[in-house]
């Protein structure tokens, strides 16, 4: 039987130092002298698979060892947090229960104390949250123990609710900011650019939102996002002057994944940024749904500023033979490891060089 009064100890020392995972391996270490091995195991586990690189060897394996520790003790931890209507307990991180969704913004309001007082939170998931919403979560103090605010989906914030929480001084700690489908415009993103809160931002969603060319064009222009690694602006209505701008940005150029699918793009946008350096440590580049032909693919194929390429998607585009092949003799794309190019002009012919060169890495359908 655990020692309450030491746990609880140990539980606020961790909640004091959400970032440090010190308290946590030292309480797995307690929780072993207790005979509780498996939740010391999972701990740890988290802890190190938490450090690990995406590419290392072992990943798969201690993955799937977390997997099979947390089956059947998941709801056994969930149980030991409060039950409060509204406010759903979802995955753990370094072995303890790091994100909460709240279903409403009344449950949000009233129940955040208490949830962030059972477990160490860093990352929330809101739902039905208005603009006039947005305004009353940029005054509240736990904004400040987040990393991650997902207003994914759900919610209607506007511009007005981007404005009003782009002030709010509690978003230091915030490295990832998701907005998608909130009604967004450009004056919301300029207001994101703009914000001193998030210099330390390095994940940024704003997919299904009709930002047009001046969105990117703010980003583009903010020292404030030169940590950016993540970008998404898939169908926000994007198009070749954006493009253009980032592709002479002074700042976005640590970018590792870069989403612009579902847009207005075409040759000219792309053979911008094969032009520039500014896209040279990219790894994942999702262009799928827009206007581009043969001729921006040579471009891409030919530009040694994407030879760390690990997954490039360009399905519905208007691509030929011409472009498969330049794909295929491509000296740079080596490192891809995903290379979709389904719904194009590709025949039996241009898809069997990609297949030679690409083996069972690339999908043609």
């Amino acid at each position: 039987m655990l020692d309450t009064a030491t746990d609880t100890a140990f539980l606020r020392t961790i909640l004091a130092h959400p970032e440090d995972d010190a308290p946590r391996l030292v309480y797995a270490d307690w929780l072993d002298e207790q005979g509780d091995t498996e939740r010391a195991e999972f701990i740890r586990l988290q802890v190190r698979f938490s450090r690990m690189p995406l590419g290392d060897p072992d990943r798969p394996a201690l993955e799937s060892r977390i997997a099979n520790l947390q089956q059947p003790l998941f709801q056994k931890w969930v149980d030991e947090l409060p039950d409060l209507p509204g406010v759903h307990w979802e995955m753990p991180e370094r072995g303890f229960i790091s994100t909460a969704r709240f279903e409403t913004p009344d449950a949000f309001f009233e129940f955040a104390p208490e949830v962030f007082a059972a477990a160490p939170i860093q990352e929330v998931w809101l739902h039905r949250f208005s603009f006039i919403d947005a305004g009353k979560l940029s005054q509240s103090v736990y904004l400040n123990r987040l990393r991650v605010l997902d207003l994914n989906d759900g919610n209607r914030i506007g511009n007005h609710g981007v404005e009003a929480l782009m002030k709010s001084p509690y978003l230091a700690n915030l490295t990832e900011l998701k907005l998608a489908r909130n009604s967004l415009g450009s004056a919301g993103v300029r207001a994101i650019a703009e914000s001193s809160h998030l210099r330390h931002l390095d994940v940024l969603i704003l997919d299904h939102n009709d930002l047009f060319d001046d969105g990117l064009r703010y980003l583009a222009a903010s020292p404030n996002m030169s940590g950016l690694l993540h970008l998404d602006l898939e169908r926000t209505r994007t198009g070749n002057d954006a493009v253009r701008a980032l592709a002479k940005s002074p700042y976005l150029t640590g970018l590792r994944k870069l989403h612009l699918s579902g847009n207005l793009l075409t040759d000219e946008g792309l053979e911008a940024l094969c032009g520039s350096d500014v896209l040279a440590d990219v790894r994942d580049l999702f262009l799928h749904s827009n206007a581009i032909t043969d001729r921006g693919v040579k471009a891409l194929a030919e530009s040694p500023q994407f030879a760390r390429l690990e997954r490039l998607h360009l399905r519905q585009n208007q691509i030929g033979d011409a472009g498969a092949e330049a794909l295929a003799a491509s000296p740079y794309l080596g490192q891809v490891r995903e290379l979709y190019v389904g719904g194009n002009r590709i025949s039996d012919k241009g898809a069997d060089e990609l297949r030679h060169r690409y083996r069972s890495r690339v999908n043609v359908y």
